[in-house]
């Protein structure tokens, strides 16, 4: 996990005042004690034998210089504090948040531009302005040039994508990448090392998959427009690859929990603890998680991370069943909300051949063909904004769901050029004006309805606070 150059220069600062607080705890009390026996022999030294004060005007002068000497130390206090409350100043971000980034054979081939070059921009051309956060964050599912210079490129099932997606989602507007994930170790510890290369050569931040401790043990930190933002991520599995990466590495390369139990919930709720001794004001956890293909998560899915949200987080990010999952508001005890997304669903895959029934959905009974979409293309864009008042708390004042479609040609064939697959924005329930082909129209209404239904209509359209 990275942070900024900004926030790494705070967070040596964070350290360096912990230290210096405890010196002074064990510094400070000894020094209190010499204090009170010197006070206590002078005081003795000053009286006579009757008990009286034989140097009366001194001992007064003596107090009012003290009075003075504190009277000071209270204004210099007093400015100190009224220095500090300027600095509090009330701040507005907004925190987007898309699904999972999964390059299968089609786009692959479709983004092609030369033997070992590509080009993903012509995707996201039209979601492109809707990607407008401070802070936007989407799913890497999968490694990135994993052994260099887009060499042994691969699709299902261990997947490794070229170089350009990096490009694509930068020119989208993402800034931020999860990278934990049920694909992390696809090709193995050195496909992870070289994927965290590829994200630093690209000028792009992650969090999820380390190369050490040393970034296991350094906090995801980023400086919103003045908000203190910390994200961690888990991953509840890694298809069971673990083979692939030496045991010494496991620990530390992503992290791991446990979404079918409750006993991991007190090692996130400490990292968390941790995460906001660091500086964090604003809290993310990622998980990937849970069954694929189903429209809802799981009960314990459900008490997971409203417990996490209990213990201080402010955002769940749920991701891995490649389908769209409810969204929540969830209150705490004392009013305060956190926003729990359970599964946010694909943003860009292709996942159409799938042939089960289960993962389809009919468009239209009524249509002659009565041809199928798979829910694998259905996503959303999802839009958060929180506040950051001028006592220090953060709260959740919006959020907002944009549907989308990732749309292709549909037939199952090679695509041959970039411009067939492309992220629809679904506004108002409709693609985009350039799509005249009305079964492209009817598969994206048909999207938009689904989505409206499992995440409820409350979080489409208009933006939504406080119910």
């Amino acid at each position: 996990m990275k942070m900024d150059p900004q926030t790494r220069a705070r967070f040596k600062a964070w350290q360096r005042r912990k230290v210096l607080r405890l010196a002074t705890i064990f510094i400070g009390i000894p020094v209190v004690l010499i204090s009170v026996v010197a006070f206590g022999l002078r005081s003795r030294d000053d009286r006579d034998a009757n008990g009286t004060e034989v140097n009366g005007t001194t001992a007064r002068e003596e107090n009012t210089d003290t009075d003075a000497s504190i009277e000071s130390e209270d204004t210099t206090n007093a400015d100190e504090e009224s220095d500090n409350e300027s600095e509090l100043t009330s701040a507005t971000i907004r925190l987007q948040f898309a699904g999972d980034i999964f390059l299968h054979q089609g786009p692959m081939d479709a983004a092609r531009t030369g033997e070992r070059t590509y080009d993903f921009r012509p995707f996201f051309t039209h979601v492109k302005p809707f990607i407008d956060g401070d802070l936007a964050i989407a799913n890497m599912e999968v490694p990135v040039d994993a052994h260099g210079s887009n060499h042994h490129l691969s699709s299902f099932p261990l997947f490794n994508s070229p170089f350009e997606i990096l490009d694509g989602l930068q020119y989208a507007g993402f800034n931020h990448l999860i990278s934990a994930n049920n694909h992390s170790f696809d090709q193995g510890f050195d496909g992870l090392l070289n994927t965290i290369n590829s994200f630093e050569r690209a000028g792009i931040a992650h969090t999820g998959m380390n190369a050490n401790w040393d970034d296991f043990n350094t906090p995801t930190l980023i400086d919103v427009n003045g908000i203190q933002v910390g994200i961690l991520s888990y991953t509840d599995s890694v298809n069971g690859e673990e083979w692939r990466v030496p045991e010494a590495s496991q620990a530390y390369a992503v992290r791991r929990f446990r979404s079918n139990t409750i006993d991991d919930l007190p090692r996130i709720t400490d990292e968390m603890a941790e995460l906001r001794d660091a500086g964090a004001e604003l809290v993310i956890v990622a998980l990937h998680w849970g069954a694929e293909y189903g429209n809802a998560p799981s009960d314990m899915q459900r008490v997971i991370a409203r417990a996490i949200v209990d213990a201080g987080a402010d955002i769940i990010m749920g991701k891995h069943s490649h389908t769209v999952h409810p969204v929540e508001w969830h209150y705490r005890d004392d009013g305060t909300r956190g926003f729990i997304m359970y599964s946010l669903g694909n943003f860009l895959a292709d996942q159409t051949r799938l042939t089960s029934p289960s993962v389809h959905a009919q468009i239209n009974d009524a249509w002659e063909h009565h041809q199928f979409i798979g829910r694998t293309q259905f996503g959303m864009l999802v839009s958060v904004e929180a506040t950051l008042n001028d006592t220090g708390q953060i709260a959740l004042e919006t959020a907002h769901v944009l549907p989308t479609l990732c749309m292709r040609d549909f037939s199952g064939n090679t695509l041959g050029a970039a411009n067939n697959v492309t992220i629809l924005p679904l506004v108002n329930g409709e693609a985009p004006d350039f799509v005249t082909e009305e079964d492209i129209r009817l598969w994206g209404r048909t999207a938009y309805d689904h989505i409206a239904n499992i995440v409820g209509s409350g979080f489409i359209g208009e933006t939504v606070g406080i119910e």
